[in-house]
C-alpha cells in the first residue's frame, strides 16, 4: 500500500509529465481577469516546485509526454522565456503609462484615461511617497481601487472615481462602511469630478480623505516636479 509520500511524489511526476498543457491552463480559463503571462508564469513556477519535489523521489518514475532529461531543459528554457517577455511587457506598459500620463493637465485629460489608468495613476502617486500600492483589479473588490501598506505600518483603501460629475454624501458613507469591514485604518476617495458639501461635512473628523480632480492634479504635478529634481 502506499504511504502518503509515495502518492505525493508520484502525483508530482504525473502533473509536471505533462507541464507544457499545466503551464497553458489558464488559456482555457472560462473567466479571465486580468493580463495572462503573469497567470501563465504563475502556472510555470508551480511546475518548478512539482519539479524540485521529484528529486526528492526514492524512485524515479518514468514521464509520459517528454523523456529526460529534454523535458527538464525545455521546461526551463520556457520559463527563461517566460521571464525575459514577463519584464520586457512590464517595462513597455511602464513606459507607455508614462508617456499617457506625463500630458496629464487637466480633469478633461484625467476623463480621457481609462478607468485602469486612472487608478494606476493614484496607485503611483502612493508609490512616489514611499508607501506601498497596488490595484486590485478585480469586480467584485467591494469599492476598493487601490490597497495601500503605508510606511507607517497602516493599511489604507483607495476608491477611485473616474467622474465628471458630483461624488454625493450617499458615496461617501458607503464607503466609510467599506473601510470599516476592511479594518482599514484610512480610507480615500479620489474623484476626477468633485465633492457635494454634505459629502465633505460628513467625512469632517473621521479618518477619510477626500480629493477632487484639481486637489489630485496638484499632486500629481508635484510629484512629477520632484522625479525631474
Amino acid at each position: 500500500m502506499l504511504d502518503t509520500a509515495e502518492i505525493l511524489f508520484a502525483a508530482a511526476h504525473i502533473v509536471f509529465s505533462f507541464w507544457p498543457l499545466f503551464i497553458l491552463s489558464p488559456l482555457g480559463a472560462k473567466k479571465v481577469r486580468g493580463p495572462l503571462l503573469p497567470k501563465i508564469l504563475t502556472a510555470w513556477g508551480i511546475a518548478a516546485v512539482l519539479r524540485l519535489l521529484m528529486l526528492f523521489a526514492p524512485a524515479p518514475i518514468p514521464l509520459m509526454l517528454i523523456p529526460e532529461p529534454l523535458s527538464t531543459y525545455l521546461f526551463l528554457l520556457t520559463g527563461i522565456g517566460l521571464l525575459a517577455l514577463h519584464v520586457w511587457h512590464t517595462k513597455r506598459q511602464q513606459r507607455l503609462f508614462r508617456q499617457k500620463t506625463g500630458g496629464v493637465n487637466s480633469v478633461e485629460d484625467l476623463l480621457a484615461l481609462s478607468p485602469a489608468e486612472f487608478e494606476a495613476m493614484v496607485a503611483a502617486l502612493y508609490q512616489a511617497a514611499g508607501h506601498r500600492a497596488r490595484r486590485t483589479g478585480t469586480v467584485g473588490d467591494h469599492g476598493v481601487d487601490v490597497i495601500v501598506d503605508a510606511k507607517n505600518g497602516e493599511h489604507w483603501v483607495v476608491q477611485c472615481k473616474r467622474w465628471r460629475g458630483n461624488v454625493g454624501e450617499r458615496i461617501v458613507r458607503e464607503f466609510y462602511g467599506v473601510m470599516q469591514h476592511e479594518k482599514a485604518h484610512r480610507g480615500v476617495i479620489v474623484t476626477t469630478g468633485r465633492f457635494t458639501r454634505p459629502a465633505q461635512t460628513w467625512a469632517r473628523g473621521k479618518p477619510l480623505a477626500l480629493y477632487d480632480g484639481e486637489q489630485f492634479l496638484r499632486l500629481w504635478h508635484k510629484m512629477q516636479a520632484a522625479e525631474k529634481a
